[in-house]
């Protein structure tokens, strides 16, 4: 009840703002007025269909459909010039001279479904984009641990079994089982990646029974990266397997860079220059690897609009989904869009 409520809040106050032209208003302010020389860049991951949506074990956190994202495109194309990686990094100056505020387009991990449903709208808007791929993921049958742990959740059987091992990780009750799953997700991510595999080796012993895979949790193939790459997709590096590289050791950190690197540009014969945190985690530390690794820039996951000058080893950005662009009607809506663009310049 206290979420529908929140929600309901969000959609008036997004309403009258922005139908009031007071978030236009705003906007003109900060980039005429006083000069703020910003660049919006969105983070994405999965755009499905309503029919794989109905079928995916991703968090909703990761999703946005089909539809919303095509509205999406159709506002971000009318309100904002979408640059590539290329012009962000070579005209980063230039952007605030420009009629329209800028706007970079990325995605995490290389998921199939970049290519399969949000590419094809990417052409048809004629929009730049950049995917950061998990190279040791790209072109196999493995699917994201979060995935196939949200796979055995959703079995009865499976569940009461993996609900004893969660309680010992995190003791005491929450709201309801989808809560305590996703905060079980997340403390699980916040740990070293060999001390993960071993509390997935007693959630998921081998040999249990489980659904057959649904078909839509897959990653993309290395002949449809290089696909994408040929009609202008820009390609970036997020590590080979996905570790969050502030909780490994140095050693590890940087092989995850490097290789994921040499990878790529092995693969695609281009050269790769950005990179994505995975989770957005960094320190100084990684970020310095980062940079020694041979990256130009690097993007995070914390909330904000880059500005030039800034550091371009820690860019932020705007991550967003389903239910950060849409309104009561589950529709997109360009007055919560706009909103939550707004909320951290």
């Amino acid at each position: 009840m206290a979420h529908k409520l929140k929600r309901l809040i969000l959609y008036i106050v997004a309403g009258g703002l922005y139908y009031s032209g007071l978030l236009r208003l705003r906007a003109f302010v900060r980039r005429v007025i006083l000069g703020r020389k910003d660049i919006c860049v969105l983070g994405l991951h999965r755009v499905l269909s309503e029919e794989e949506a109905s079928r995916t074990d991703s968090l909703a956190g990761m999703v946005m459909r089909e539809a919303t994202f095509a509205r999406m495109l159709e506002f971000l194309t009318r309100n904002f010039r979408v640059v590539s990686m290329q012009t962000f990094l070579e005209g980063a100056e230039n952007a605030w001279s420009d009629s329209r505020p800028w706007c970079l387009l990325t995605f995490d991990d290389g998921w199939r479904d970049n290519y399969t449903t949000a590419f094809p709208l990417l052409r048809e808007f004629q929009v730049p984009a950049t995917i950061f791929l998990v190279t040791g993921m790209i072109g196999t049958e493995e699917v994201f641990w979060v995935e196939r742990l949200t796979e055995a959740w959703r079995n009865p059987m499976r569940r009461s079994g993996m609900e004893s091992i969660i309680a010992e990780i995190l003791p005491g009750q929450k709201e309801g089982p989808e809560t305590r799953l996703e905060e079980f997700i997340e403390c699980l991510k916040h740990r070293p990646a060999d001390d993960r595999a071993r509390l997935l080796e007693r959630l998921l012993p081998p040999g249990q029974p489980s659904e057959p895979p649904s078909g839509v949790d897959g990653m993309m193939t290395w002949e449809e990266a290089a696909e994408l790459r040929r009609h202008g997709v820009e390609m970036g590096a997020h590590t080979v397997t996905h570790p969050l590289l502030t909780y490994e050791e140095a050693a590890t950190a940087r092989q995850e860079l490097r290789l994921s690197k040499k990878t790529l540009e092995e693969k695609l014969a281009v050269p790769v220059r950005a990179f994505a945190y995975p989770n957005g985690d960094f320190n100084d530390a990684v970020r310095k690897e980062v940079e020694r690794a041979g990256f130009q820039c690097a993007f995070t996951t914390q909330r904000g609009w880059y500005r030039r000058g800034d550091d371009l080893f820690a860019v932020p950005r705007i991550m967003i989904h389903e239910k950060r662009v849409t309104g009561m009607n589950g529709e997109f809506s360009p007055a919560v869009f706009s909103l939550t663009l707004a909320r951290w310049p």
